[in-house]
């Protein structure tokens, strides 16, 4: 939904307030809303006092040249976008974030459990709920073009300070207020 990606530049700049150049990693570039998220990006950027710059991948080899890229370009942080890439990526992700000492703001939980800085997401367990609810009616002979876009009711600020400490990244009271997570 629109405002998604202001959201993570918002929290990120909370997180990391002298953050200038935020790099946006796109694992699926031009694939849904990913393009929407990236102009949402750059509209928004103005607004924090900051400047973004995509990074598109499509391969693991895209990946690991991005990441290798953003750190040459003097990159303060990133907003890393979900997909199938960096997902299956996520431990090389976060450990190439703790690695070069940049924080990072993801849209899975998953990637702060393991170590990552801060993630915004939805409840994937709701999301998986609502696609079972779409399965089933287009079993039931409904055409899927038929369906409602149904976008997550709700979404989980998640921080890990063990992160934050080893970035010299202080969260906070007001973030740490708003977090439904704070990993010690």
């Amino acid at each position: 939904p629109k405002g998604v990606v202001a959201k993570r530049l918002h929290l990120l700049k909370a997180a990391v307030p002298t953050a200038k150049r935020i790099a946006l990693l796109s694992a699926t570039p031009g694939v849904g809303g990913h393009e929407a998220q990236l102009a949402e990006a750059e509209t928004t950027a103005p607004t924090l006092g900051i400047e973004v710059t995509p990074y598109r991948v499509k391969s693991l080899e895209d990946l690991q040249k991005a990441l290798k890229d953003l750190t040459n370009d003097d990159i303060d942080a990133v907003v890393v976008f979900q997909g199938a890439l960096t997902l299956a990526n996520r431990k090389m992700v976060v450990d190439f974030a703790a690695q070069k000492r940049l924080p990072v703001i993801y849209q899975q939980s998953v990637f702060v459990e393991i170590g990552g800085l801060v993630a915004w997401a939805p409840d994937l367990n709701q999301q998986f709920r609502e696609a079972a609810h779409f399965v089933e009616k287009i079993l039931k002979g409904a055409k899927p073009g038929d369906l409602p876009v149904k976008h997550p009711d709700k979404y989980y600020l998640t921080l890990n300070k063990t992160a934050a400490r080893a970035l010299g990244v202080q969260f906070s009271k007001e973030l740490i207020a708003e977090a439904t997570k704070v990993i010690e």
